[in-house]
């Protein structure tokens, strides 16, 4: 289904209504219309999860509830405001900036009469899911009802083919464009009855794909688990089979291309850790979980928390808003880790404070944030220092060896996206294209500390000559070309340095993300397309 497409339409919250329309061919408006006209009461207090740019809430409000809308965007809410105080609404309608996992906190018991979501649950991990559902059975008040719209995986065999073959594509587009994506509900309606709720399905949209639950709230208590260690996930243990294998092969060659294999986040044993043993921090990123346990498994005793990063490494995540202190309190709450150990610190990767809010973290749950050393393989001597660091475990470094091992994984997306078109249409340039873009990549790697220039960009410059100044040797000793097949190969090489350059920016942990380089590349793709064009009739070669 379409909606999975929401996660770049968030980036524009402007945008958002008009476009999530469109994906949802009018639904999405029609249901939430419905919401408001048929759930929603004068007097009724209502708490909405994931209000986004506050339509649902203006519709409730304008029917005479009181609502509070909360939600974990900034720039949805922002918008949000702008709509509730263009309807003048600002009397009934409060918003805030909550994260779902918060709500039990932020609210008393039996505060409201009705609770509600559109397309929030798609978008968290299953025992968060679990953890806001509980959550919300102990706010909502006697007879109260809890409304959640998202899209599901269709129980009908065709009607599941058939939507696969829509979201396919959408799904990789939205990676392209965000670097995240949604998970359709599978069973959603049996995680209800076990968080305490009855529950039916008034409203089903698009082909069974868009589902409305109403559930209410039973009698009946929750069980809670008899042995506190039962709240872990699983165990993590470092074995090489071919499954890992396997994966480190794909890692290796395709990482960037989707989908990014992931761990199950909540909270996991490595060794036989008790409850006086560490927290462990880290994204839910297979490969970076793997690696951490591989560093970690017969040397310690730990607990280990995976939070919900989109299945991307830690350092990327936190830079792109994926792996945040919200991300992390909700991970605490899921995972009831209070429960299970008695002290109350977490030891976070060092690479992932700068995008996670260590003192927020503090003062949201009171436990202590300390930042581990920037390699897993130094948590050993970390842990036995007393959560002490020295400088080596502190500095950042990017040696030969992992600046080969990102080149190849660069490669890997960025080979078959010049290559392949190559490839098809313009078939004898493809040994020449391949034998100068892998040999740039790693010639770059190699030499990159030494290159002149704080960004790609820069150091592209150097580059370029370089490789302008070895087809000059080339063509002189081995193989003349003629001068104007010469200029179009220096063009070619300049081309490919600058774009080898400035996208494997984004490889390297010293140098800011390759789309800031962007809008560069274009215009000196620009600039070298004219030359092209335009060099050959002002020389009098045509």
């Amino acid at each position: 289904m379409a909606t999975v497409f929401m996660k770049w339409l968030e980036t524009s919250p402007e945008d958002y209504e008009r476009g999530i329309q469109i994906l949802t061919l009018g639904r999405l408006g029609e249901l939430k219309q419905k919401i408001a006209r048929q759930y929603v009461s004068a007097g009724d207090r209502v708490l909405e999860i994931g209000c986004g740019t506050g339509t649902l809430a203006v519709l409730m409000a304008e029917n005479g509830a009181s609502v509070v809308g909360i939600d974990a965007s900034p720039a949805m809410l922002e918008e949000a405001q702008t709509k509730v105080a263009q309807k003048e609404m600002g009397e009934r309608v409060t918003i805030k900036f909550l994260d779902a996992s918060q709500v039990a906190d932020e609210f008393q018991p039996a505060s409201f009469d009705l609770i509600v979501s559109t397309l929030v649950f798609s978008e968290i991990p299953y025992d968060e899911q679990r953890y806001v559902l509980e959550a919300c059975r102990r706010l909502l008040a006697p007879g109260g009802r809890l409304l959640i719209a998202d899209e599901v995986i269709p129980s009908s065999h065709l009607k599941r083919i058939l939507y696969s073959m829509i979201r396919l594509p959408l799904v990789l587009v939205t990676w392209l464009l965000t670097r995240t994506t949604t998970s359709a509900l599978r069973d959603f309606g049996d995680l209800l009855v076990e968080s305490g709720f009855t529950c039916q399905t008034p409203l089903v949209y698009l082909k069974g794909s868009l589902v409305l639950f109403e559930a209410v709230s039973t009698s009946e208590s929750i069980p809670v688990p008899s042995e506190l260690a039962s709240q872990a996930a699983g165990r993590l243990v470092h074995r090489a089979t071919m499954r890992t294998l396997l994966a480190d092969l794909w890692a290796l060659f395709f990482r960037i291309i989707p989908p990014y294999p992931k761990v199950r986040p909540g909270l996991y044993a490595v060794g036989n850790p008790g409850s006086n043993a560490p927290v462990l921090v880290t994204g839910n990123y297979d490969l970076t979980v793997r690696r951490l346990v591989r560093k970690i498994d017969g040397q310690l005793d730990t607990w280990v928390m995976v939070v919900d990063s989109a299945g991307i490494n830690v350092w990327c995540a936190a830079g792109g808003g994926y792996l945040t202190a919200e991300k992390v309190i909700g991970a605490l709450k899921s995972t009831r880790l209070e429960e299970i150990v008695e002290h109350r610190a977490l030891i976070l990767p060092q690479l992932c404070a700068n995008g996670v809010d260590g003192w927020k973290v503090r003062e949201a749950t009171g436990w202590g944030v300390h930042w581990g050393p920037v390699r897993a393989a130094d948590i050993p001597s970390y842990l036995h220092a007393g959560k002490k660091k020295d400088d080596q475990m502190r500095w950042v470094r990017f040696p030969l060896k992992d600046r080969l091992e990102m080149v190849t994984v660069t490669l890997g997306f960025y080979g078959l996206l010049i290559l392949l078109p190559i490839l098809i249409f313009w078939r004898h340039l493809f040994w020449p294209v391949a034998a100068s873009l892998f040999g740039l990549s790693y010639f770059y790697a190699v030499v990159l500390p030494w290159l002149p220039g704080r960004d790609g960009l820069q150091k592209s410059i150097s580059l370029s000559l370089i490789g302008v100044f070895g087809l000059l040797v080339y063509t002189w000793i081995w193989n003349p070309m003629p001068p104007q097949q010469l200029f179009n190969w220096s063009l070619g090489l300049i081309a490919l340095s600058v774009f080898t350059a400035a996208e494997l920016q984004g490889m390297s942990p010293l140098m800011r993300g390759e789309q800031a380089n962007w809008g560069w590349e274009v215009l000196i793709g620009v600039v070298l397309l004219s030359i092209y064009l335009v060099a050959p009739f002002a020389l009098g070669w045509r």
